[in-house]
């Protein structure tokens, strides 16, 4: 009964502290990549934890009892006996069912927005093939007054410009902003996205998850203007931001113009990108170990009963525990 408990107070521990230290610290902006990395660690952890609360009190009802005691070299009771409740096999029922339940509703909500994302993009690129006009420079024009920059991701990815961008924008800050859009391409963040977005509403009101998936979608912006390389190229990538930081894109289209462009242009003309190694290997080695600390939590009971009982002499053909 201590595993589900100990991971009770892991996840609400998680859920309390992560956000709080992460909204504050100046590394997760200054490094966007780590902090999207640790975001989503954070985010995964507490869902993985949910569910092996309810694995962990299922267990005694589970067959995979004997591979879990022949791994830990001990008996299969004494490994169900570290895992039974006072409720008995009916709270086991109850939480086998809420864990097939909070898996199909996470992976449902992911698969339905990566359809309805591919499917919108199936359109828009469809729509170009009508109105949009291939540049010279490796991307689609297409005759609009707004300046606008997007990219649509996916197999036949496409980074679109506007005839008012076009106007609107110098040959620098140009480059920079097809440097941007090029890099959500090739970094498919649209994966991340909805992987956040897919959590945020498996979770429903758990403010984690919403906060998490806000936090993405700007880093994952941030993380797109360090294509910008050096001073003057951030620069220009600032001023393209507040050309096209007012304007609207497409829906499920990655843009250089969104609703975080101030903090946006405010990194790119005061803060530079975060380059240690030191720190980036600190910070991944944080997210590893926060993944793998409720897998632990889980499997501690019967870890327990394989130190506990690793002794057993026959007594009168019985076996004794001693």
């Amino acid at each position: 009964m201590t595993a589900p408990l100990v991971l009770a107070l892991f996840v609400l521990a998680t859920a309390w502290a992560a956000p709080r230290h992460l909204l504050v610290a100046r590394w997760v902006q200054r490094a966007p990549t780590l902090g999207i990395v640790v975001w989503q660690a954070v985010t995964l952890t507490v869902l993985l934890s949910t569910l092996l609360i309810g694995l962990t009190l299922a267990l005694p009802i589970l067959p995979v009892g004997p591979q879990l005691t022949s791994v830990m070299g001990t008996g299969h009771l004494d490994v169900t006996d570290h895992y039974a409740t006072p409720a008995g096999n009916g709270l086991a029922v109850l939480a086998l069912v809420g864990v097939v339940a909070l898996a199909l509703r996470s992976t449902y909500f992911l698969m339905t927005a990566l359809r309805r994302a591919s499917r919108q993009r199936r359109m828009q690129l469809a729509g170009l093939q009508l109105v949009g006009a291939p540049h010279p420079a490796g991307f689609t024009v297409i005759d609009h007054d707004v300046p606008l920059v997007y990219c649509l991701p996916g197999r036949q990815r496409a980074v679109v410009v506007t005839r008012g961008a076009l106007d609107a924008l110098t040959p620098d800050e140009l480059e920079s902003v097809l440097a941007h859009e090029r890099t959500h391409l090739r970094a498919r963040h649209d994966l991340a996205l909805a992987l956040s977005a897919a959590l945020a509403r498996t979770a429903g009101r758990v403010s984690l998850f919403r906060t998490a998936h806000e936090q993405i979608t700007t880093l994952i912006e941030m993380q797109a203007d360090d294509a910008a390389r050096g001073r003057d190229a951030r620069r220009a990538m600032a001023t393209a931001l507040m050309t096209l930081g007012s304007t609207s894109r497409p829906a499920d289209a990655g843009a250089a113009s969104t609703e975080s462009a101030a903090p946006r242009i405010r990194r790119l003309i005061n803060a530079a990108p975060l380059t240690g190694a030191r720190q980036r290997c600190a910070v991944a080695l944080g997210a590893v170990a926060l993944l793998a600390a409720p897998v632990g939590l889980a499997l501690s009971p019967a870890l327990e009963a394989s130190t506990n009982d690793c002794c057993h002499v026959a007594e009168d053909g019985q076996l004794v525990r001693r």
